[in-house]
């Protein structure tokens, strides 16, 4: 295809010097490679002078039947590069319910569509990891604590969240303080799908979300004793609005881990996100 391709340049330029001066070749290897072509074909293409070219009536026939579709191949080859280096077009991420509604992802998105504003982004709601390739998103957003589909797309760990007990002090003043684990047992627990496995079996689950903003406002209003991320509970502590509770007890934390298809071809729309991913999540002086 490329000899072809060389044969419609000479052709076009009128003459093997002209084409090789205008695309940056030797002479001498364009020479060649349309001899090559000539042999592989079993046909002379080409009635060389001193001065010019001229086709034979072979020559005549095929330049008449690839010019076209030569032609439009290189440019579709050429838009599908420009379409990688441009900072355009749609940009598709999936992510959890939990990271949508918090101020950190929104400050995000905000800087990204700020930096980038030829930029479309769809961002969809999802809590399972998907085949990427196969749903055509770019990127994807879940807590290490759930199994990657396909193990053979790009996984990189960002910012891990300690998690902490906190309850409203109406609901500690009705219903005590818990002195150690086992006291959980007489409380109502507020957890999320992804740190439920963190405290003990036998617990009286009142509330299970992927929302982790529900969980905060349930705990807020006094329904139990909720296991959530410290960064997103540290305000309403300061403020007094939610108290620690097993303040010495260290749970699992939550990880976050970005999802993408492959570290190659990627288009620079995609490279920058996941730079600002990079940047965003891994600061732990940020909060949700």
């Amino acid at each position: 295809m490329d000899d072809l391709y060389l044969f419609v340049l000479t052709v076009r330029h009128g003459g093997i010097s002209a084409a090789a001066k205008a695309y940056s070749l030797q002479r001498s290897k364009v020479s060649r490679r349309l001899q090559e072509l000539e042999k592989a074909l079993g046909s002379q293409l080409l009635i060389r002078t001193t001065r010019h070219i001229e086709l034979t009536e072979n020559g005549r026939l095929l330049y008449e039947q690839v010019n076209q579709p030569l032609t439009m191949a290189n440019q579709a080859v050429n838009l599908l590069e420009n379409r990688q280096k441009e900072l355009q077009g749609v940009l598709r991420i999936a992510v959890p319910a939990a990271l949508i509604t918090s101020s950190m992802f929104a400050k995000l998105i905000d800087k990204y569509t700020v930096c980038f504003p030829n930029v479309l982004l769809e961002i969809q709601h999802c809590q399972e990891s998907i085949d990427l390739k196969r749903d055509n998103i770019d990127l994807q957003l879940l807590p290490n604590t759930l199994k990657i589909v396909n193990e053979d797309y790009v996984q990189q760990t960002l910012l891990p969240f300690p998690c902490c007990l906190v309850a409203s002090p109406d609901y500690i003043a009705t219903h005590g303080a818990p002195k150690d684990l086992a006291n959980l047992m007489d409380h109502r627990i507020l957890v999320s799908r992804y740190n439920s496995t963190a405290l003990a079996d036998g617990l009286m689950i009142r509330l299970c979300s992927d929302d982790l903003r529900l969980i905060h406002h349930m705990a807020k209003s006094a329904h139990g004793i909720a296991l959530l991320p410290t960064i997103l509970v540290r305000e309403a502590v300061t403020a007094g609005e939610l108290v620690n509770v097993l303040s010495g007890e260290r749970f699992p934390e939550i990880k976050l881990t970005l999802i993408y298809p492959s570290r190659e071809y990627l288009p620079e729309k995609t490279r920058a996100m996941i730079q600002l991913l990079r940047e965003t999540f891994t600061n732990d002086s940020v909060a949700l």
